[in-house]
């Protein structure tokens, strides 16, 4: 799997970092965290991600991607 993800994201120009890391695992916490903001129902995040634990669902959401503006942006600063 993480052979043909990394063949597939660099054909499409997409470079990890040493931070972020183009892997398998990166791909299910981006699901998991884009699923969250999006207000999917944890039931049916677990549905698809096949996880049996609310606790280990929810510690793939990466809490730093959940904001898409800044905390100063939210108060209007």
């Amino acid at each position: 799997m993480r052979q043909i993800l990394l063949k597939r994201a660099a054909a499409a120009g997409v470079k990890g970092t040493l931070a972020e890391p183009i892997s398998p695992h990166g791909l299910r916490a981006g699901f998991v965290t884009t699923a969250y903001r999006n207000k999917v129902p944890d039931e049916e995040i677990m549905g698809h991600t096949r996880h049996r634990s609310l606790t280990t669902m929810r510690s793939y959401v990466r809490r730093a991607k959940l904001s898409q503006t800044s905390p100063a942006g939210k108060l209007g600063l």
